[in-house]
């Protein structure tokens, strides 16, 4: 039992890497439904920034994210015996929860909305989906899950 529940941060921080890894073909391509809601909330907003550096500087983020949940953990248990590696987590996860916590609030307080284009003929929408809305708040759960369970190791290093 104590082997699985060791294993949770583990799957939590997959997880989250496997959602932010496979957003990057989107966002760093120019996929038509990331330009929609970028373009949606920059109309919105009014702030230019957000098409076409939003994409860029959010990929960029979960990239950094997806490293500190996976790629330091790993190489940190390697070189260092695993020293650090519940506090690479901890920080990963904290990126993690800013930017879902930034999509959530977008999808639910602007004229984004939940369902988000998923299938596009040209510049037409053919089909919605809430999946995108579901999938963030299930990256923030996992996240929040690894800010508690990693806070621990986190902390230890200002002790």
């Amino acid at each position: 039992m104590q082997m699985l529940l060791s294993l949770l941060p583990w799957a939590a921080a997959l997880f989250i890497s496997g959602v932010f890894l496979d957003s990057l073909r989107f966002k760093f391509a120019g996929h038509p439904t990331t330009r929609h809601i970028f373009e949606t909330l920059r109309d919105w907003s009014k702030i230019e920034l957000f098409y076409p550096v939003g994409p860029w500087a959010i990929g960029l983020g979960e990239l950094l994210s997806s490293l500190l949940l996976i790629a330091v953990p790993l190489a940190l248990a390697v070189l260092a015996g695993g020293a650090f590696v519940g506090a690479a987590q901890f920080l990963g996860g904290l990126i993690a929860i800013a930017i879902m916590s930034g999509a959530i609030a977008f999808h639910l307080f602007t004229p984004l909305g939940i369902k988000t284009p998923v299938q596009w003929s040209g510049n037409v929408i053919v089909r919605t989906s809430p999946a995108l809305f579901y999938t963030a708040c299930i990256t923030w759960i996992c996240a929040l899950f690894l800010l508690v369970v990693r806070w621990p190791a986190f902390a230890s290093l200002f002790s």
